[in-house]
């Protein structure tokens, strides 16, 4: 008879206790991306080098993707968002303001284990058959 009212006060107790650490941790993400990011668009590696970036909620951002294999280096222009680690943006045919490709992801808000760096990842759809085929697929980068 006595046991249930202990257990049921522990049970509150531990909840408090897991609503307090939950609302203590409020997540973070890197307050910018600027710099050189590589990893694989697909299965093709590539460069993503952002050169500048806004100020807002949500910042513009611009730069370059470099295809690795082929060395080709189109324009990139899209968006972050410091308070969620959303990112988006286009990809640009070189010497063209036409994308071809849309990538949308997210970055993680704290660096990967062993000084790997900031990771992004997501996915991105191909809009042009001159290209490569059409469809949707993934992308990671680190930085």
């Amino acid at each position: 008879m006595f046991k249930t009212p202990k257990i049921a006060a522990l049970a509150i107790i531990g909840g408090c206790l897991a609503a307090s650490a939950a609302s203590a941790a409020t997540p973070t993400w890197p307050s910018s991306i600027v710099g050189t990011w590589k990893g694989l668009s697909n299965l093709s590696p590539i460069i993503l080098t952002v050169s500048s970036e806004g100020t807002g909620k949500c910042q513009i951002i611009s730069g370059t993707i470099q295809d690795v294999d082929t060395g080709v280096v189109g324009n990139m222009s899209g968006y972050y968002c410091p308070d969620s680690g959303a990112v988006e943006f286009l990809r640009l045919a070189t010497g063209s303001n036409v994308p071809f490709q849309v990538y949308t992801g997210s970055l993680e808000q704290k660096p990967a284990p062993k000084g790997l760096g900031l990771l992004m990842g997501g996915v991105f759809g191909q809009y042009s058959l001159s290209y490569g085929p059409l469809g949707q697929y993934s992308f990671s980068l680190v930085n």
